[in-house]
């Protein structure tokens, strides 16, 4: 039995967009939304959060605050990065796919820190047919 000739397949067109934002005392949330319109699904691929060159010498944490419409009150914000400049100044955040809205919040410390990633948008491009190609 042979796989690769499959009759129908859905074939999905992907779209990335370069993501950053900056979280400081100014500036404490941030919340992702997509900035493509008419797509069918978002992620936000979180790469790297790492603290500015004029962060202090003290502890910084990222958050992620629970959405603001959810019903259960006792879901906690998540931390996901806790940044010291002599100690870990940056993480790498691989696999992290996160669907918008998504807000940010600078728990502790004054910043500035910089979070970075991808914007994937994918929709779908139909249905390709494999394996009856008209011969000549």
């Amino acid at each position: 039995m042979n796989l690769s000739s499959a009759s129908s397949t859905e074939e999905k067109a992907v779209t990335t967009v370069l993501w950053g934002c900056e979280l400081s005392q100014e500036r404490r949330t941030w919340t992702f939304r997509p900035q493509l319109e008419g797509k069918q699904s978002c992620r936000l691929l979180l790469n790297t959060i790492c603290l500015g060159e004029k962060a202090k010498e003290e502890m910084h944490r990222v958050e992620i605050l629970p959405p603001a419409n959810q019903e259960d009150k006792k879901t906690q914000p998540v931390t996901i990065a806790s940044l010291q400049a002599s100690v870990l100044p940056m993480v790498s955040t691989v696999g992290v796919q996160l669907s918008p809205p998504v807000t940010f919040q600078l728990r502790a410390g004054s910043g500035p820190v910089f979070l970075s990633g991808q914007e994937r948008y994918e929709k779908k491009a139909g249905k390709r047919t494999r394996g009856n190609k008209s011969q000549r």
